[in-house]
């Protein structure tokens, strides 16, 4: 018998030891540092002139059978290094919203979330690219972009969705405001849709570079819908 209490107390310790090794929010950092090393690669090939061998281009698609983004662009950011410092901003913005989900839903909820997020964006992305194709060929336009943004979107909307009429602390500019979370989730898709609304009426590629990762924002009050039908 204290040869078997001995050996229980020594897998117990040996378990403890292996938890406390795990680093906590495993998935939230995985996935994080997933699109800064893909957003990174991208930017390299774009400097290549190459871009829709690793971002979602439906020209690429199309005459170059890269289906191989279908996978890399969802940890791809579009734009250049402007919008990866910006990326880097909202990251840590959403880093805390995004652990919140994986302690409470668990890692592969998190995951499925991201991913779905970004396939209702991929999904905006083509069929806006084929509104827009009398005014831009496919064979002379390569519009190319990420669908990390929408993602990245969606997570932060599914964690704004239970709290739309409490008041919570938003950074804008590193600036601390409290604002409800309809108002913050307001203001994100203004940010979208207002180049759009200023530009777009002489360059309606701007539809393509900025409306897509509104199809994140909608995946993610889908699912939400779905789990919580009566909120």
């Amino acid at each position: 018998m204290k040869r078997q209490d001995k050996q229980r107390e020594r897998t117990l310790r040996d378990y403890q030891k292996a938890y406390k090794k795990r680093s906590p929010y495993q998935g939230t950092k995985t996935l994080f540092i997933m699109i800064i090393i893909f957003s990174i690669t991208a930017l390299v090939f774009a400097s290549y002139q190459i871009p829709e061998y690793f971002s979602l281009s439906l020209q690429g698609l199309i005459y170059k059978f890269t289906y191989h983004t279908f996978f890399t662009s969802l940890f791809v950011s579009s734009g250049d290094v402007i919008n990866l410092f910006f990326l880097f901003i909202i990251l840590f913005i959403l880093y805390f919203m995004a652990r919140n989900i994986e302690v409470s839903l668990g890692i592969k909820f998190l995951i499925k979330l991201y991913i779905i997020c970004c396939l209702f964006t991929a999904l905006f992305y083509i069929l806006l690219r084929f509104a827009l194709i009398s005014i831009y060929p496919l064979n002379s336009y390569n519009f190319y972009t990420g669908l990390a943004w929408g993602g990245i979107l969606g997570l932060l909307s599914y964690s704004l969705f239970p709290i739309m009429n409490r008041k919570i602390t938003a950074f804008m500019y590193f600036l601390p405001v409290k604002m409800k979370g309809r108002s913050f989730l307001l203001i994100i898709i203004i940010l979208r849709l207002f180049p759009v609304l200023l530009f777009a009426w002489y360059e309606p590629a701007y539809i393509i570079f900025y409306l897509p990762e509104l199809g994140g924002i909608l995946g993610a009050y889908i699912i939400y819908k779905f789990q919580f039908p009566t909120r």
